[in-house]
């Protein structure tokens, strides 16, 4: 895939806002008072678009800048910030090398990266050595040295970077934490995570092609979706502060389904039905912590079922499971389960105490909401993100350690430090250990 092709592909928009409420907001962030925060965004299909709606809905951002190779993102996404700030974009889509030139506008404060996975880690890079801030959609990249090279340009250009994952931000998953560090299930142990979401409607474009993430799934294996999974039980068990991945191990189920699929779609003499993918259905992996705790993290976006994301946090005095609710164990009380909502009054975390009813509309569990206002005070404060670039490493690694590992008969791969050491001291993210 070329670079032309990374931005070409993309899904139709999500449905425009209300004409009202989009030509309010330039008033609104006028009326605030607050820092502007300039914002340039790449990748403008379904996502992307989602995504930028969310952040013109912030009091003091500006776009001023969309780039899409995609005629039809591009001008739908110049179309929407107009009506939001009663200006327009400048728009980057005539040329491969667009978005280098977008970077280097010296109006522009932070990068909103929503292209395939495959150009987050090289946008991000070249974002952070022109000046720029950058918030990613995830994962981070795949490939271990664009990994490496991402933690070393954010050390070296002293940008900001942040990884938009939004399931961090869901309620229970927030209330959870609080819990955790709260003491309520003792000391964490052992975490169950994993992302169960049939996908297979993503393999082909409409002229039968395939996709970006179908071409993916021919040539690639392993868990290579790993942070909706990872991110909540990473900060349950405060990983990077304290305690850290050491290694793991990975097997994956032989491709069937995909196959299939292709062939009741297109017919077994097809081009399509004749591909022979490399992503099996179900992908697991077991890791050790440095501390000797252990996390499962399962995968599996090929076979036919109904999406469910089920976590659990396992400590010295019980347990959050997100399939039964929460235990603690207390004399006379025998093995019964509690409601989460048992504990939501006293364990809700401030972002939803607060701004509930606005997240619940914005999507992912009103995850969205919060990730991207997060990304925006990151910009605004010149502050780290309580999700950094050693977690969008340390969360997205995994693809290329459970690939590894697969690859060579289940064997132990060891999952690199990209704090190179500052782990060991719990406190050396004292400023960003939490929400913003």
């Amino acid at each position: 895939m070329n670079r032309r092709e990374f931005l070409i592909r993309s899904a139709g928009g999500l449905a425009a806002a209300t004409t009202g409420r989009l030509a309010s907001i330039a008033a609104a962030q006028q009326a605030t008072g607050t820092k502007p925060v300039r914002l340039g965004v790449v990748g403008l299909g379904n996502r992307g678009t989602h995504l930028l709606r969310l952040a013109l809905a912030v009091p003091g951002v500006q776009v001023k800048a969309v780039c899409d190779l995609n005629e039809d993102n591009i001008n739908r996404a110049a179309e929407i910030v107009q009506k939001a700030q009663g200006s327009e974009p400048v728009r980057y889509s005539k040329a491969p090398d667009d978005y280098s030139a977008m970077v280097k506008r010296d109006d522009i404060d932070a990068v909103l990266i929503a292209t395939p996975t495959k150009w987050h880690c090289p946008m991000a890079i070249e974002a952070m050595k022109a000046g720029k801030h950058v918030g990613s959609e995830v994962p981070a990249g795949f490939q271990l040295q664009e990994l490496h090279d991402l933690v070393k340009t954010k050390e070296a250009t002293g940008r900001r970077y942040m990884l938009l994952e939004n399931y961090l931000y869901m309620r229970h998953i927030m209330t959870v934490w609080n819990m955790v560090r709260a003491g309520v299930f003792g000391e964490p142990y052992y975490a169950e995570c994993a992302y169960l979401h049939d996908c297979r409607f993503m393999l082909f474009k409409q002229d039968g092609s395939l996709d970006w993430w179908g071409d993916w799934a021919a040539n690639n294996f392993g868990s290579d979706y790993p942070t909706h999974a990872m991110g909540p039980v990473s900060k349950w068990m405060a990983l990077n502060e304290g305690d850290r991945m050491e290694y793991c191990t990975s097997m994956m189920t032989s491709p069937r389904v995909l196959k299939q699929y292709a062939v009741k779609k297109y017919g077994a003499d097809s081009p399509q039905g004749k591909i022979d993918c490399a992503l099996g259905e179900f992908v697991s992996t077991q890791i050790h912590t440095v501390k000797g705790r252990v996390i499962r993290l399962d995968y599996d976006v090929n076979s036919p079922r109904p999406a469910v994301l089920p976590y659990m946090i396992q400590g010295t005095k019980g347990l959050y499971d997100s399939r039964h609710g929460v235990y603690v164990e207390e004399e006379g009380k025998g093995e019964k389960w509690d409601n989460l909502q048992k504990h939501q009054e006293q364990y809700d975390h401030a972002y939803w105490k607060r701004d509930a009813e606005s997240a619940q509309k914005a999507g992912h569990g009103g995850g969205d909401f919060f990730a991207v206002r997060d990304f925006i005070e990151m910009v605004r404060q010149d502050r780290e993100p309580w999700i950094d670039v050693y977690d969008a490493a340390s969360w997205s690694v995994l693809y290329w350690c459970s690939r590894e590992s697969i690859a060579n008969r289940s064997k132990t791969v060891d999952v690199p430090d990209f704090t190179s050491g500052r782990w060991k001291d719990a406190d050396w993210r004292a400023d960003n250990h939490r929400p913003a």
